[in-house]
């Protein structure tokens, strides 16, 4: 794949005027749908539309497959993708949580599934956790992860020893701050 330096690209930018600077910026949003739905997420940080679109693509793996082979590039992918085009980091967070309970409420559904898809799960649900803690999100996500790892609870592979884990590890100290008060 070719690769440009930032010292090339700006200067490529420099040499253009206003006009042509903005005409190129919106050919490339024309072309690339996922460089609308970045400036859309910053023109409208708090709308739901694009949050909405990418939970759709990971709802869809988990119910269209009933028990089949989950297409896990595909739900990482979108994770990846959301979080590159968002700017609200507060969905960001919300759009990894949802797949983790996307992820148990299957297993509570349809029954046990593969190591494999328990590691996915655990490594969405520590890279969530991780999340809300760089970016001081506890507070908003507390109750939810806290309900996540409850419902996981009698899931095998040691799943669910390892959400309760994960939990404890990011933001067990948020329990014993509510016992305090």
């Amino acid at each position: 794949m070719l690769k440009l330096s930032n010292s090339t690209i700006k200067k490529h930018l420099n040499n253009l005027t206003r006009e042509e600077l903005e005409a190129e910026i919106l050919n490339m949003a024309k072309m690339y749908p996922i460089i609308q739905e970045h400036y859309y997420s910053i023109l409208f940080p708090d709308s739901e539309e694009v949050l909405d679109k990418y939970k759709k693509i990971i709802e869809k793996e988990f119910s269209h497959h009933k028990r089949e082979i989950l297409r896990y590039p595909i739900v990482k992918q979108a994770i990846k993708d959301f979080s590159n085009v968002s700017t609200n980091k507060e969905q960001v967070a919300e759009l990894m949580i949802f797949t983790v309970e996307c992820g148990v409420d299957f297993t509570v559904s349809f029954g046990d599934i593969d190591e494999k898809f328990y590691r996915t799960i655990s490594s969405i649900y520590e890279q969530a956790l991780k999340y809300i803690v760089d970016y001081q999100l506890e507070e908003e996500f507390v109750d939810r992860c806290n309900e996540l790892t409850q419902s996981s609870q009698g899931i095998g592979w040691g799943f669910a020893d390892g959400m309760m884990e994960l939990y404890s590890d990011y933001l067990g100290h948020m329990d014993k701050e509510e016992d305090l008060e």
